[in-house]
């Protein structure tokens, strides 16, 4: 799971990356943490990469916490949210942005190890993944960290989340059967595969993704396929 951590103030962003680093240690899972000194850059990246778990400071210059946090749900629904913050007068803006939870400065670790756990608990971890083989190299994959796979001769380029790609000889065919056909995975044009949580948007027989890339569904099956899509983000909204 990304973790995100927003606050102009560094030793707080300190603070809390350690008290996070050490529930993942505890509880024997992988909790990638950024830091963000401000809400713009926070904003930015996240038109590149997902963040599950989101600490937002309120107090915050230039961009405060609470209109961060606006941008970040026009963006996406799905990351839990918490707010940070020295004071509690910010409830209800924290309710109408469908925080998650609110921890108040300083922190203390048994508070963060508690709202960490309520939503590690009852949130699956998706540990699925594949195997790949380059040359003398085996290498792992996380289904979850792949957004694009196409088709380049005889071998296919997998498209990762933090921007790395990988080259293996398989077909699309191949590669769908070593993911066991997970629905995340559709085949929208010969050779093009989206992983469909990465979807920003469909347009006009093209599917833009969060990286930036844009591919064209096949013109035989624009309909079919944009209704799939569809049904897949209503089903896991």
């Amino acid at each position: 799971m990304r973790v995100a951590v927003i606050d102009d103030e560094s030793i707080f962003r300190m603070q809390l990356k350690m008290m996070v680093s050490k529930v993942a240690d505890n509880k024997a899972i992988k909790l990638e943490v950024e830091e963000f000194s401000n809400g713009p850059d926070f904003i930015s990246a996240l038109r590149e990469r997902r963040f599950d778990i989101v600490f937002m400071d309120i107090f915050m210059p230039d961009m405060d916490g609470i209109e961060t946090s606006r941008k970040l749900r026009k963006l996406t629904e799905r990351t839990f949210l918490i707010f940070m913050t020295a004071s509690e007068g910010h409830y209800p803006d924290a309710f109408s942005l469908h925080a998650f939870d609110y921890v108040t400065k300083p922190f203390n670790y048994e508070r963060i190890d508690q709202v960490l756990s309520e939503i590690i608990d009852h949130t699956p971890i998706d540990e699925s993944f594949i195997k790949i083989t380059t040359g003398p190299i085996e290498e792992r994959i996380y289904l979850r960290d792949i957004i694009s796979v196409t088709t380049d001769g005889h071998y296919l380029e997998i498209n990762k989340s933090d921007g790395d790609k990988a080259r293996v000889r398989l077909t699309s065919g191949e590669f769908m059967e070593l993911t066991g056909s997970d629905d995340r995975f559709l085949m929208i044009n010969r050779g093009i595969i989206i992983n469909q949580d990465f979807i920003d948007k469909v347009d006009n027989g093209d599917v833009y993704l969060e990286d930036k890339r844009v591919f064209p569904i096949s013109a035989r099956k624009v309909s079919e396929i944009t209704q799939q899509i569809k049904d897949y983000q209503f089903n896991n909204r």
